[in-house]
């Protein structure tokens, strides 16, 4: 039986402290991810490109508080990453369950174009002699 150093018993709720040595390169540390992304951090987190990730954040009524630091746009990282997340559910689902025709995937591309912000290119008249 242990004593503590004043030569009585431990009793209940006693606590032992001791020493381990631990070579250092057994360690590894790893810093916490950032609680921001901006375009700077946001492929190496998010496999995202940067074009892509300014393009979404850009976007009039993104739903996540975009603050803007001279050219930087800085976003909350897991406010971000929920809405990557029901991004994801709602682009795959319909496409995995229901097989589309070329009329229901121009209305599919139509309605994501449009809630991007984007705007279907004009199209150009052919030139005489079929060239562009």
């Amino acid at each position: 039986m242990s004593k503590r150093q004043d030569g009585s018993p431990p009793g209940k709720g006693a606590s032992i402290t001791t020493t381990i040595q631990i070579p250092a390169e057994a360690l590894t540390f790893v810093a916490a991810p950032p609680e921001t992304l901006s375009q700077r951090t946001v492929e190496a987190l998010t496999g995202i490109p940067s074009r892509a990730y300014l393009e979404a954040v850009r976007v009039p009524g993104f739903p996540i508080a975009v603050m803007r630091l001279g050219k930087l746009r800085i976003v909350d990282r897991a406010g971000f990453m929920g809405w990557l997340r029901r991004q994801a559910g709602r682009a795959v689902a319909p496409m995995a369950l229901v097989p589309a025709n070329d009329a229901d995937e121009d209305a599919g591309l139509k309605e994501l174009a449009a809630e991007l912000g984007l705007e279907p290119a004009k199209q150009q008249g052919k030139r005489p002699g079929g060239r562009r």
